[in-house]
């Protein structure tokens, strides 16, 4: 009997994924209203798992909010420290959240974190590499000349976190006034093109569906 209702929560957790990796593709976030409204559908599920399949409804829901804490504490320091976004930060928690009791433990949440922080240091260090060797290695070059009093630390961090795009890549603006946030523009005169130092983004939700599923599937013995 409880396997129906888990099927539910996957199913209804593949959908949120699937819709927000949608979103975070298209429009590089998640917009709060739909957040809001997976939310309620969640607080629902909740009810009804905790009422029908567990007879100590109150050490449960004790249970459940301490670890609901230490999932915000978590996403709050990832945030604090620029890892991720807020949306990113919401998604997680509300994922953690309809995750299904029988199979949310101390494990499971650390070994999700620890997953996600490998993914973004890996993909990050990738991007350093590139930077330094591959694509930006000139427009970097050029930066550092005009400033430089810049800190070797401060260097590094540019170079694993920011990225150089050209601006004739911005081609579709959807008739709104889209602000761009820069540090610097650069001449590549080895590319031909103006380019705009701003901060490497990429779609974090990849990271956390990989990260979440994988857990789960090592975590339930598949």
């Amino acid at each position: 009997m409880f396997s129906k209702v888990l099927l539910i929560e996957i199913v209804f957790i593949t959908i949120i994924f699937f819709f927000s990796l949608y979103l975070d593709l298209k429009f590089r976030k998640i917009p709060n209203k739909y957040l809001k409204i997976f939310f309620i559908f969640v607080l629902s599920l909740n009810i009804i798992e905790f009422l029908v399949y567990y007879k100590d409804f109150l050490l449960i829901f004790i249970l459940k909010i301490f670890f609901f804490f230490l999932i915000f504490l978590i996403t709050l320091l990832l945030f604090s420290l620029k890892i991720i976004g807020g949306s990113d930060g919401k998604l997680i928690i509300l994922i953690f959240l309809i995750h299904p009791f029988k199979f949310l433990n101390f494990y499971f949440i650390i070994s999700f974190f620890l997953l996600f922080s490998l993914q973004f240091l890996l993909v990050f260090f990738l991007n350093f590499i590139i930077n330094k060797v591959i694509n930006n290695s000139f427009s970097f070059y050029f930066l550092f000349i005009i400033y430089p009093k810049i800190p070797n630390l401060k260097r590094f961090f540019f170079k694993m976190f920011y990225s150089f795009f050209d601006l004739t890549n911005i081609k579709d603006y959807r008739n709104n006034k889209t602000p761009i946030k820069c540090s610097s523009i650069i001449y590549n005169i080895n590319k031909g093109k103006l380019q705009f130092l701003a901060q490497y983004r990429p779609p974090l939700v990849l990271f956390i569906i990989f990260s979440y599923y994988t857990i789960f599937f090592l975590n339930i013995g598949i």
